[in-house]
């Protein structure tokens, strides 16, 4: 009978320490490896510039690594052309809006190309003189961010 009780309470004692041992499940940060945004640009030479960006960060911290950018130009003169590059990007502050965020794309080969993250997670290119870059009517243009959403509060949003 001593034995039966033993094994009861050692059964018990197991129970409750794994009950406590799962506590409150903290929240996490997923960190986006990958984005994609696509889009047409405007052009001085043709009637756009369909755009292909991907950033890539450090899937452990997030921090900016490397990207890549396809662009092809509509109904250029002599035919599309196409122009591929790749390099390292930044994240920084404006120093004339600390809420807005700069994304600085450093190719291998060119020019610095600068981006600012919108509210909805699109870009808008900036121009040479940091503004932003607009269409033929006046519109202001962006890539459209194609990577999904995985954090848990967008999984909630869609379930309702």
């Amino acid at each position: 009978m001593k034995a039966q009780s033993v094994k009861w309470a050692s059964v018990a004692a197991c129970l409750l320490l794994s009950a406590c041992a799962a506590g409150p499940q903290s929240k996490v940060n997923y960190v986006k490896a990958t984005e994609r945004f696509e889009g047409t640009l405007p052009c001085n030479d043709c009637r756009g510039i369909k755009t292909d960006l991907i950033l890539q960060r450090d899937a452990i911290t997030g921090a900016p690594q490397g990207f890549y950018l396809h662009e092809v130009k509509i109904d250029a003169p002599g035919g599309e052309r196409v122009n591929s590059t790749w390099g390292k990007w930044s994240k920084n502050q404006d120093i004339n809006d600390f809420e807005r965020q700069l994304y600085v794309l450093r190719p291998e080969v060119g020019d610095a190309r600068a981006y600012v993250r919108m509210d909805n997670g699109n870009l808008q290119p900036l121009t040479d003189q940091g503004m932003p870059a607009i269409d033929d009517e006046g519109k202001s243009v962006a890539l459209e961010l194609l990577t999904p959403d995985l954090s848990p509060a967008a999984e909630m949003d869609k379930d309702n």
